[in-house]
């Protein structure tokens, strides 16, 4: 599988070629609504230093608070007490 394969399934508002063109947006959004065995497919395939930079990266409302915290402990990025603040959005 490629990542053409999860954009066409989990960016199915945009064209495939269109959202594989911002890798992180795709494993962002695998990471957060993906089954467990394509999170997993997606990981051996794009490597842990991807998924990381995919936390680093993210943008208020990419992920929820679940899948935050979830990937942040698995991918040893954080602590249960030191997962910093999901990002939120501020107005004005």
């Amino acid at each position: 599988m490629d990542l053409t394969y999860f954009a066409r399934k989990y960016i199915w508002w945009q064209a495939p070629e269109t959202a594989v063109a911002s890798t992180h947006r795709v494993i962002a959004q695998v990471m957060n609504i993906g089954t467990f065995e394509d999170a997993q497919a997606l990981l051996r395939q794009a490597g842990e230093a991807e998924f990381k930079q995919a936390l680093k990266e993210a943008r208020p409302g990419e992920f929820s608070e679940r899948s935050w915290h979830y990937w942040h402990l698995v991918l040893g990025v954080a602590q249960l007490d030191t997962i910093p603040p999901i990002p939120v959005r501020r107005f004005g």
